[in-house]
Order: structure tokens, then C-alpha cells, then sequence
């Protein structure tokens, strides 16, 4: 289990920012998410809400989630904190969280922000030379200090680092917006965008799409380019700076789709998630793709629960956790927009019997609670720290749920009936 005592939230910064009177992370899409450690953090996005309609998260609130702990942690940030956002890129360079681009309420932008982990406290950057041409649901990935973004939907490129010859916009009229298939990198430690010039065949432009980088080699699948969603993969590979092309897969392909996930589990695993179909119907399937075989395999073909422009972050502990994401038809103006506030836990592997063991001490606490001081040092600190956050709560909700691979019940997360359980014996 390889514990790790010395979490964000034990960090002086971060206990003198909690927000006390908040619980629970609210339900959002279009957001960004990193795991550091065991630690789930979210920022940004947007949701619908009664009277409001399509509203923006707040910008100074981040939110921890720790699933062994099965607590969300709210701290407030300061200093030049971005505008408000959906659709963004981020990046981790550690101690740094980048957020990138996106759409404000004003439009397009493509400015860059930056979030020391430790102090809380946020920065914008001014990088020298053109920028970035404003745009969001664009990705990204790091890559030796180096910040890559691919494609993404926005403003037409005028006064903006832009190669003609190799850089192709697609101008959707009705929005005055488009698709780009721009590749470039932002230089985090000089501060610059920096054009990359490939050989091979680049992918077609899109918004929407999902990257993932393992070692020197991207794999690029799906999203939209003008009214069609795609389900091409393509490689890059970083050494050579070489497109594959349109790879070849086995196996029975996914559908095409925008807005879904793509997250590795291990240098040749990597695991896909939802999305929004060409029927503008959210998808609740589960693949796996074999990078060796180029096979893709459906693990899932119908969990219950359809996601789309969700998050899934992998944690120190191999569980990929999916959390918000948008629940209905997302271009569909004449409904209220559904968003969730649960965490979705994916596995290929059973949990280690170290993790399940101390799951188990704690859950049986009447009968070995004397015990645990005789554990070694962070086994018993682990302990004592879980009954210390359980009594100090004073509401409780189901925050994960398991849709692939062991239960989270295995652990102590709380169901839905255990947690109205405790909230009705709190009011007694």
C-alpha cells in the first residue's frame, strides 16, 4: 500500500485555508482534475442550478478527495487566480498545477495560470514571443518540462504562433469558432510556446478528443471535427516527432465519440471511458485498448452510469477515478444540463491484501481498537488519522461507487444506505 502520511492536507497552508462549512464537492463538467499521491484534486468547470441555469464553479476553491479516507477537503486559494472556466488543459510539473486556456465567460482565451501545490497560492504566467491561439477541449500532456497541446476548439488564428503551411483551421460559420490540429508545446521552464513541426500523417483536427502519454509515445482517440465525431487512433511519437496515421486496431471498435476519457494503467493498458456518441447520446461503455496489440477489448458495455466531459485521474494505488461529468444530451437547450457530484472507481487488479487488511482493522475497531498501538508506526498513524477525520464529521453521503474490478465496499467507503443511516442518527 506504500502509505504516505505527509498528504496536501496535512500541509500547515492547506489546514489554515480549509473551508470549514463546505462538505462535498458540487456536481460539475467540463472541469480539470490531477491525483497526487492518494489525493484527488478538481478545480473549475460548471453545472446547471435551478435558478441560474449554466453557471461557472467557483475559482478560488479547490477540492481534495481522498478515497481510503472517504473525505472531500475544500481549501480556498489566493493570489491571481484565474477567470472562472470550462474546457481548460491542465498540467502537473510539480510543485506547479497549470491551467491552460479554456472558455470564460467572455469567450476563448489563452491565457496560462499556475497553482503552487504548497502554498495555495495561484500566478499568471506571461510567456514571451506569440501565444497560443485563444481555444478549450483541447489536449494535453508533459513531456520532459514540456507542456503539449493538441488540437481544440476556438477563436480563427490572427496574431497568434501559427504556421500556415502545416497548421489547418476549420471554420464552424455559425459560431464563428473552429477546429485547429495544431501541435505545440508550452516551455514551463523558459516560459515560451514553442511550434512543433512533425513528419507523418497528422490527425484531422478536433475539439473533444483524448490524449494519453506513455513514455515518448501519445495515443490520440476520437472527438469532433465539425459534425462528426470520430474513432481513429493515431500515434506520436515524441523522440522523432513522427504521426503514425490512422492505426489499424483489432477487436470490435468503439463507436465514434467526443468528451470520454483515456487514462493508462500501465505501459501497455490503457482504459476508455464514456463520452458523447454522433446520435448526441451519453455513453456508459468501458474499453480497453492493448498498445502492444493494438486490440481493443470491451470490458463493459453498459455500466448505468453515462458519462461525459468527466475527468479520470489514475492515483498511486492504480485506481483510476472518474469524477463529474455531464449525465443527459449537453447540446440539448431546452433541458436542464444533469451533472454528477460521484466518484467512479476503476480497477483491472484486486486491491492488495495490505490495503484490505488495514480496511478491515478499522472496520472491526470494537474488537481491535486496543490493538492498534502495537502496530508498526504508520499503520498505527493511518488508523488513529481515519477515526480522527470519521469523528469529525457531521454529514455523510455515498461519494464512490465501483464500476469495474473489486468493490470500494471492500473498503471503508460508505454506501448510500450507511450514509443515511449516519445522517439520521446525527440529527437524533
Amino acid at each position: 500500500m506504500a502509505l504516505q502520511l505527509k498528504s496536501l492536507r496535512s500541509l500547515k497552508t492547506w489546514q489554515s485555508a480549509h473551508e470549514q462549512d463546505v462538505f462535498f464537492c458540487p456536481e460539475r463538467c467540463g472541469h480539470n482534475a490531477v491525483c497526487i499521491n492518494d489525493e484527488l484534486l478538481i478545480w473549475g468547470g460548471y453545472n446547471d442550478t435551478p435558478n441560474l441555469g449554466s453557471t461557472y464553479c467557483e475559482k478560488d476553491l479547490l477540492w481534495n478527495y481522498n478515497l481510503d479516507m472517504d473525505i472531500w477537503t475544500c481549501v480556498k486559494t489566493r493570489g491571481l487566480i484565474p477567470k472562472n472556466r470550462s474546457g481548460a488543459m491542465s498540467a502537473l510539473i510539480w510543485p506547479f498545477w497549470y491551467i491552460l486556456c479554456g472558455h470564460v465567460f467572455e469567450g476563448d482565451s489563452n491565457d496560462i495560470h499556475r497553482l503552487n501545490l504548497v502554498t495555495l497560492v495561484w500566478e499568471k504566467l506571461n510567456p514571451s514571443g506569440l501565444l497560443i491561439s485563444p481555444r478549450d477541449k483541447a489536449s494535453s500532456w508533459v513531456y520532459r518540462n514540456r507542456i503539449y497541446c493538441f488540437g481544440g476548439f476556438g477563436s480563427r488564428p490572427t496574431n497568434c504562433l501559427w504556421n500556415e503551411d502545416s497548421d489547418k483551421y476549420t471554420l464552424e460559420m455559425l459560431n464563428n469558432r473552429g477546429w485547429n490540429d495544431q501541435l505545440l508545446y508550452f516551455d514551463a521552464e523558459k516560459l515560451e510556446w514553442v511550434l512543433v513541426q512533425c513528419k507523418g500523417n497528422k490527425p484531422k483536427g478536433r475539439a473533444a478528443h483524448s490524449t494519453v502519454c506513455v513514455d515518448s509515445t501519445v495515443y490520440l482517440f476520437g472527438g469532433r471535427h465539425q459534425t462528426q465525431r470520430m474513432n481513429d487512433l493515431h500515434c506520436l511519437n515524441l523522440e522523432s516527432q513522427t504521426w503514425s496515421g490512422s492505426k489499424y486496431c483489432r477487436g470490435n471498435l468503439p463507436i465514434e465519440r467526443s468528451w470520454h476519457s483515456m487514462t493508462a494503467i500501465n505501459k501497455s493498458e490503457l482504459i476508455m471511458y464514456g463520452g458523447f456518441s454522433n446520435d448526441n447520446v451519453p455513453l456508459d461503455d468501458l474499453w480497453l485498448l492493448d498498445v502492444q496489440s493494438f486490440t481493443w477489448t470491451i470490458l463493459v458495455h453498459g455500466t448505468g452510469q453515462p458519462r461525459l466531459w468527466h475527468s479520470a485521474s489514475l492515483n498511486m494505488y492504480g485506481d483510476i477515478l472518474i469524477y463529474g461529468g455531464c449525465c443527459s444530451n449537453i447540446l440539448e437547450d431546452t433541458e436542464r444540463l444533469i451533472t454528477s457530484d460521484q466518484v467512479i472507481v476503476l480497477r483491472r487488479t484486486p486491491f492488495t491484501l495490505e490495503r484490505l487488511c488495514l480496511h478491515a482493522v478499522y472496520k472491526n475497531q470494537k474488537v481491535t481498537k486496543e490493538g492498534w498501538d502495537t502496530l508498526p508506526r504508520l499503520l498505527k498513524e493511518w488508523l488513529h488519522l481515519k477515526l480522527q477525520i470519521t469523528n469529525h464529521m457531521f454529514a455523510y453521503k455515498s461519494n464512490a461507487i465501483s464500476l469495474l474490478g473489486p468493490n470500494v465496499t471492500q473498503l471503508t467507503v460508505l454506501t448510500v444506505d450507511e450514509a443515511e443511516q449516519l445522517n439520521k442518527e446525527e440529527l437524533l
